[in-house]
């Protein structure tokens, strides 16, 4: 299945949204004012796609490319080819579609519109605007629009409301893929930072704080007269922070140490840190709870998959599809 039609299979508005707005890019027409001299490069039933289409559903991908791609025939062959399947399979579903008797109102349109803004964080104004550049009219784009969001609920009545992700299934899947839920390990650190912007200043700093921790002052202290880094006035504590959230040098630091241990000076660019270990949350797996939602939408997305690609090789075999590219 090609990728302008998966956008369709994940359930979530979002990925709804994301669909509508994929297609009403390919289906986008060629410049106005542009003389075309179309030819049909696919039937499919009793319906056409023109290479006017075809080039207007492929000129963003292929505008994406880098320059040696774009000069590449093969290249620019197989995202052709891609799109064409796309669009082949776009016709089908409208067909299923018509024949099916769905119909959109204008309410729904004007909902998918404000949906649109909202996810592209965009005026009014400033859709006409990208519209004009694309060379579309508001209509037009509604009508587009109107299409997608038909065909979009035809898939959603005939294939997505007919999926049911059982509890035991979700609990099954947990079970057999616990390797794939594990949390990441959290370390609690204490800090001491010491600015390298003035060499003099920090070397006299540096021996105030190593001499502290020779003598066995309390680190907290220490951060609290010398530290410039986050939560100085509170002795330097940074909380809890998972594997990824730290300093690759100032976690390489805590992953050497016991609990209460202190590490020696490490330098970096911006100046010296000594780490304390505080406490150690050990990478564990995700409560069933935890993940259940998004088991859940896996499994869903699995089952939508088969089942439209299923739905699609059947009415291939009773299409009429030629392709004369």
């Amino acid at each position: 299945m090609t990728a302008f039609l998966k956008e369709k299979k994940i359930p979530g508005k979002k990925i709804f949204i994301k669909f509508v707005i994929a297609a009403a890019l390919l289906l986008s027409p060629a410049p106005s004012g542009a003389e075309v001299i179309d030819k049909i490069v696919a039937i499919i039933n009793d319906s056409i796609i023109t290479q006017s289409e075809l080039n207007a559903a492929t000129a963003m991908a292929i505008d994406k490319l880098g320059s040696a791609d774009k000069k590449d025939p093969k290249k620019v062959a197989d995202i052709k080819g891609k799109m064409l399947d796309g669009l082949i399979e776009q016709k089908l579903v409208k067909q299923a579609s018509d024949k099916a008797g769905i119909d959109i109102s204008e309410r729904e349109i004007d909902n998918a519109v404000e949906d649109i803004k909202k996810q592209n964080n965009i005026s009014q104004d400033n859709l006409l605007v990208a519209l004009a550049q694309s060379g579309l009219t508001y209509k037009e784009y509604r009508e587009q629009l109107k299409e997608q969001i038909r065909q979009v609920k035809y898939v959603n009545k005939e294939i997505r409301s007919k999926i049911n992700v059982l509890p035991e299934d979700i609990e099954a899947y947990y079970r057999q893929h616990q390797d794939e839920f594990w949390g990441q390990a959290s370390y609690r650190i204490n800090m001491i930072f010491l600015p390298g912007s003035d060499k003099d200043v920090l070397k006299l700093r540096l021996k105030a704080v190593e001499e502290g921790l020779r003598k066995g002052e309390d680190f907290k202290e220490l951060a609290g007269a010398y530290s410039e880094g986050y939560g100085a006035a509170s002795g330097g504590d940074m909380g809890y922070l998972k594997s990824g959230e730290i300093d690759e040098v100032i976690e390489a630091a805590a992953k050497k140490l016991k609990i209460n241990g202190i590490s020696g000076p490490v330098t970096t660019p911006e100046g010296v840190y000594f780490v304390q270990l505080v406490d150690l949350k050990a990478a564990a797996p995700k409560s069933l709870e935890e993940v259940k939602n998004q088991i859940h939408e896996k499994l869903f997305k699995k089952i939508m998959d088969e089942r439209f690609n299923f739905w699609l090789g059947e009415v291939k075999k009773y299409s009429h599809i030629e392709i004369r590219l």
